[in-house]
């Protein structure tokens, strides 16, 4: 910090801070500073400024907005600072807060020199006696220009003329100090709040100080000393808790974070929104660490061990806090973010607490979240994967009431949970839904139906499914076509068989193609020659293609020669 006198006049603090910054510091202006609690500054320009050497001698008018209006043109006239001077002695007996206040604003037409060394000059004049609005203001323009060393000054200053410094003053420069890391210097001012600027502590004050300790720089020892801080409130308010919760959330220590929230839930204050993603997300971050794995012991062996295995079932109470803040906070007529439903519902659905999901998914369908496509999908895989034949079903039929697309997984888990239960009709009449509104099954959705088809021994739509497969691109498992060519064989149908092998041979071959795999293809093709299985009119232009790029044509056509003598 500059050294300087607690009873020194703030002109000479201003004259050298201007001088300097408008000769070796310009970049460090912000000229799209604006202040949106006031009014536009674009407006006080004179349309035509008269010089100031012709208003010198001018009497000033009595008019506070046209001194204001005379003032400002003749500041912006100025060609240089030695200039201003004989400006600002026309205008002494006009000086007041709300005059200075303006000319403040309008510094984009001023410049950062010209506005310093005007407010150093009528603080001078006014016995730095300003009002407490126009100090507040000088403390957000000095720290949006990380003028920290003349924030301090200005404070000292008026407080040594004035006697005191608001609440909001001293808080605009701890927030400054703490954004900019000053964490030293923000204590610092905290601690002289009343002995050196008598500035009586506010829950103003205490939030941006709590704001600085818990948002900016969390650590175990800031966290100890913003609890102590919050303990001296007398009313804790939404932003005291809020950053409490938010710097003990940080940190691990949720159960205090829960406490607190307890005691905002009581005295009917809630948290900010930004406070309660962090604590429900943390809860259930905390549920799934918790639930994702479990020592096993092993002691059937000469030497027992223990293992990690995964936890399907998890442990419920632990997701439990997270619940209740979202149904406290609930009644306030807030919610969470998006992301942060969406995560509490996937846990819940997690640890088969499905109930408990619904509830939450009818809230945000409720309140028109966007998330309530996304938390269909992971309700009804929940419920079908816990075997919830009708409230799966329920659940898909609002969902596609309401006009939304259920996405693959929604079908997928639907139809196999229907296969599971040997409802066939129900689940080819979801597999139809899902063709009619353009969602393309998977690998998946076909193995399932074709498995379901093949154990109640319908050859007829196994097969066709299969194809369908193969022409989607989908290679099935080994044991699916299997099952498919045995029922084929089981009902004398020898040359669909043939036809389904043919099918699959030729989309292997194009699948190795389509990889670029030159020696596996060329295996492939002549195997397929060999055996008597034609290449289709696609695979084979696919084969001559991928060999014409590599420069390995000639080899293509001899091999495929083959086929036409075959075919002769």
């Amino acid at each position: 910090m500059l050294c300087r006198t607690r009873h020194a006049t703030f002109s000479h603090v201003f004259k050298s801070s201007a001088s300097f910054l408008h000769s070796s510091s310009s970049n460090k202006t912000h000229p799209n500073f604006t202040n949106p609690e006031t009014i536009s500054s674009k407006s006080l320009v004179p349309t035509k400024p008269t010089s100031s050497i012709s208003r010198l001698s001018h009497k000033p008018t009595s008019s506070p907005i046209a001194s204001f209006y005379a003032l400002l043109s003749d500041l912006v006239s100025c060609p240089n600072d030695s200039a201003i001077d004989p400006v600002l002695d026309c205008y002494k007996r006009e000086l007041s807060s709300n005059l200075v206040l303006r000319v403040l604003m309008s510094y984009k037409q001023l410049g950062r020199a010209k506005t310093l060394k005007f407010f150093s000059w009528a603080g001078t004049q006014m016995g730095f006696q300003f009002d407490d609005y126009v100090v507040e203001y000088m403390a957000d323009f000095l720290g949006r220009r990380k003028l920290f060393d003349d924030i301090k000054c200005l404070l000292m200053t008026v407080s040594s003329h004035k006697g005191q410094v608001s609440s909001k003053a001293l808080s605009i420069c701890i927030r400054f100090l703490g954004r900019e890391g000053r964490i030293k210097e923000a204590l610092s001012l905290f601690e002289e709040r009343e002995t050196v600027f008598r500035c009586k502590p506010d829950n103003l004050v205490y939030n941006n100080m709590l704001y600085v300790l818990c948002k900016r720089q969390s650590s175990w020892e800031m966290i100890q000393l913003a609890l102590t801080i919050f303990h001296k409130i007398e009313a804790p308010d939404t932003y005291s808790c809020s950053n409490m919760i938010v710097g003990l959330c940080r940190l691990g220590r949720l159960e205090t974070a829960l406490e607190i929230f307890g005691q905002m839930d009581k005295i009917g204050v809630y948290p900010t929104r930004s406070a309660l993603n962090i604590l429900i997300g943390e809860l259930c971050s905390m549920s799934a660490k918790e639930g994702s794995v479990e020592k096993v012991r092993v002691k059937n062996t000469r030497r027992p061990y223990t293992i990690l295995v995964p936890n399907i079932g998890g442990n419920s109470r632990a997701i439990q806090p997270a619940v209740a803040v979202f149904w406290a906070i609930l009644n306030s007529g807030s919610l969470p973010s998006t992301f942060i439903v969406v995560k509490l519902m996937s846990e819940l659905c997690r640890l088969g607490n499905t109930e408990e999901a619904v509830a939450v998914l009818k809230v945000a369908e409720e309140r028109k979240l966007t998330c309530v496509e996304e938390g269909y999908s992971i309700v009804i895989k929940a419920l079908c994967d816990h075997c919830r034949v009708e409230e799966a079903s329920n659940l898909f039929g609002r969902l596609l009431g309401c006009g939304l697309k259920p996405k693959l997984v929604v079908y997928s888990s639907i139809i196999s949970m229907l296969c599971k239960f040997g409802t066939l009709k129900d689940a080819m009449g979801v597999f139809e839904i899902m063709n009619k509104n353009r969602c393309l099954p998977d690998n998946l959705t076909y193995t399932t139906l074709i498995h379901a088809h093949g154990e109640d021994k319908n050859w007829k739509v196994a097969y066709e499914l299969l194809m369908e497969m193969l022409g989607l691109g989908w290679i099935p498992q080994f044991h699916t076509y299997n099952l498919v060519d045995n029922l084929l064989r089981e009902h004398d149908q020898a040359e669909l068989c043939l036809k389904l092998e043919r099918k699959l041979e030729n989309q292997k071959l194009q699948k190795l193609c389509k990889g670029d795999e030159l020696d596996a293809a060329y295996e492939k093709a002549k195997s397929m020659l060999e055996k008597g299985i034609p290449l289709s009119a696609y695979a084979r232009d696919t084969f001559e293609h991928v060999f014409q790029k590599c420069g390995k044509l000639k080899i293509a056509q001899q091999l495929l020669e083959k086929t036409q003598n075959s075919g002769a």
